[in-house]
């Protein structure tokens, strides 16, 4: 299976241990939100990380699939 790219919009900010996990991921912070843009290797994965960041308490604002190798920042 095919990695997919995928910008992840969360209301605020990512807490440090959150961040630590996301080190392969680009992050902008764009007051209020903050915007991860990166390669999930499957939708498991995705789904780990959205389990992840409800557990945590985040606000989940936007989940967009980009095009094929549009993993950084645009």
């Amino acid at each position: 299976m095919t990695a997919t790219n995928y910008q992840v919009r969360v209301s605020g900010t990512i807490p440090s241990e959150l961040l630590d996990e996301l080190s392969d991921m680009t992050i902008s912070v764009e007051p209020p939100e903050t915007v991860l843009y990166g390669e999930l290797p499957d939708q498991s994965a995705l789904f780990g990380l959205i389990s992840r960041m409800h557990g945590m308490g985040l606000r989940l604002i936007e989940i967009r699939r980009l095009p094929g190798g549009e993993g950084t920042h645009p």
